[in-house]
């Protein structure tokens, strides 16, 4: 391990974000070249897609996802193969900084694919897949169109890379993790 493997840069959270969430989501999704969005709220998890023409969400096609508001946000990841931001609140108010490789350290990397729930295909709205799961019924919206064949096989995954840093004993650790994509992509 010779160097960072990653590259962190702060990013300035203003007055924008409070009053149009979606907006400074948008901009930043575009000024990175970001694709997803999975964010956390106070009342449910929202998926989203940024497209040319503006970010969609899952709020309206899982029944559980609410709409994404600057007053029950709790953090947020706007991702894609060249990096992620990360937006979270605490106690001093919103902070968010923006993720990427470090150019040629690849051995310091692990990509991991995580399964994402879902045993039935319910519908397919606007790019996003609704799918249900068990007997409880729990549902999700993912912001991409996955087939009951795809589900059947596993393929539904939310890959996740780690960092690998050596810390003050020399030994080898994870350091930071982002999400890089979420697959089958189209």
């Amino acid at each position: 391990m010779t160097k960072t493997p990653y590259q962190l840069a702060n990013i300035p959270v203003d007055g924008d974000f409070i009053t149009g969430p979606a907006n400074w989501i948008v901009a930043q999704a575009r000024k990175f070249g970001l694709r997803y969005l999975l964010a956390h709220a106070d009342d449910g998890v929202i998926w989203g897609r940024i497209d040319g023409d503006g970010l969609h969400t899952s709020h309206g096609i899982a029944p559980t996802s609410p709409p994404l508001r600057a007053s029950t946000l709790q953090q947020a990841r706007i991702f894609g193969l060249p990096g992620e931001v990360l937006l979270w609140r605490d106690d001093d108010g919103w902070h968010a900084r923006f993720a990427t490789d470090t150019p040629g350290n690849d051995d310091d990397i692990i990509d991991e694919d995580h399964i994402l729930w879902g045993d039935t295909v319910e519908t397919v709205k606007d790019g996003f897949t609704l799918l249900r799961e068990g007997a409880q019924g729990m549902r999700h919206a993912v912001p991409i169109v996955i087939t009951a064949e795809q589900l059947k096989h596993h393929q539904l995954r939310l890959r996740v890379r780690h960092y690998i840093t050596e810390n003050e004993d020399g030994e080898a650790i994870i350091t930071l993790s982002r999400l890089i994509q979420l697959l089958p992509e189209a």
